[in-house]
């Protein structure tokens, strides 16, 4: 139907409100063939939940708009769409691809109806406009677990390494955890001269290196990045995590310290691709901190879209404990570097961890049924 345009005052013309019309589905049809992947296929709840807030406020938006102009289906011309005969732009080699297709229409798509509304409404309009810096805030965290998210995926134990409290040496220590199944090394040195820290995070990359193992320093980017290490974790205090990946690079793995699930929600959006979700327990390592307890390992899975990794005390007498918390992935200190055998301490963690993570796979019938 090809509604003619009405002369009531404030109210565009019949070419305005068709557009109108056909941009808002587009977005939410957007917006919802991101979302679905997002839950099913992806089973990121968080990121597919911000999603499904973004759609239902184009949806409410778009009933604030009909208030003032009347609804806008009427408006609708299919007949009339000069483009409708078009072919569409083929398949798409994987979800990646779909999922940046739809975003990129979804972006196109909030823009062009801000744009819009601002013949009707510049209210509406700045509301749209809080709805597209959504849409690249969640584009953003996507694109990053995407491009980086794979480095971290099976990699389930962290170690974290301070030469004042190994048993032994620092790198036969850390080398022998490696083979006993940890994934991560973290450098974790504060009271060194930089140049001696430098030094150690060379060796350690190699030894990394070897073992097909990421190697992060704690706090100190320039280390980071002189080392060639794969990344650096940051405190609350810090460099923010998107400043460091400005000297990074677009591959650094970027982690950041968390303590409640306000700091967890934020993660994302500040550039980092891990949690450190603690201390869990009181710890020799972070005594100026209070611990936060086992429920904050469900309160981040809750905030934050990103892996997190339960740190502070994890050892064997509290692994059990952490896991059955909701945690699937540990950060280790003084639980392996400290002990007599670094090599059996990682080992046994290791088949823990693996051992909870099997029982608790998700069931695919679960998922999509």
């Amino acid at each position: 139907m090809n509604k003619t345009a009405t002369n009531e005052p404030g109210i565009p013309d019949s070419g305005v409100l068709r557009t109108l019309d056909a941009t808002f589905q587009r977005l939410t049809e957007g917006l919802r063939t991101v979302e679905d992947p997002t839950r099913f296929h992806l089973q990121n709840p968080v990121l597919a939940a911000g999603w499904q807030d973004l759609r239902r406020r184009c949806g409410a938006l778009r009933q604030k708009l009909e208030s003032k102009v009347g609804r806008l289906t009427p408006y609708r011309d299919l007949s009339g769409d000069p483009l409708l005969d078009r072919p569409g732009a083929g398949k798409h080699e994987n979800l990646q691809a779909h999922l940046a297709a739809n975003l990129s229409r979804c972006r196109e798509s909030a823009r062009s109806i801000e744009e819009l509304l601002r013949l009707i409404d510049a209210d509406l309009s700045h509301s749209m406009q809080e709805i597209r810096y959504g849409i690249y805030s969640q584009d953003s965290v996507m694109q990053g677990l995407f491009h980086r998210g794979p480095s971290l995926a099976e990699r389930r134990l962290y170690l974290l390494v301070t030469e004042s409290l190994c048993h032994g040496d620092l790198y036969e220590t850390t080398e022998a955890a490696l083979r006993g199944g940890a994934s991560i090394v973290q450098l974790r040195e504060k009271n060194r001269p930089t140049g001696e820290i430098l030094d150690m995070a060379r060796r350690l990359r190699d030894i990394t290196s070897a073992h097909d193992a990421l190697l992060l320093i704690n706090d100190d980017v320039t280390i980071a990045k002189l080392s060639g290490a794969d990344g650096v974790h940051l405190g609350q205090k810090d460099l923010a995590p998107h400043e460091a990946r400005k000297i990074l690079g677009p591959d650094a793995i970027i982690g950041l310290s968390t303590h409640c699930a306000e700091q967890a929600a934020q993660a994302a959006t500040l550039g980092a691709d891990y949690l450190g979700v603690g201390p869990i327990h009181e710890t020799q390592t972070k005594q100026h901190r209070r611990a936060v307890g086992t429920d904050y390992i469900l309160e981040a899975q809750k905030a934050s879209p990103l892996p997190g990794y339960a740190i502070g005390k994890v050892e064997d007498t509290t692994l059990d404990v952490v896991l059955a918390a909701g945690a699937d992935r540990v950060a280790v200190c003084t639980g392996i570097i400290s002990r007599e055998d670094p090599f059996a301490a990682a080992e046994h963690l290791s088949a823990k961890i693996q051992a909870h993570l099997k029982i608790n796979a998700p069931n695919e019938s679960n998922i999509h049924g």
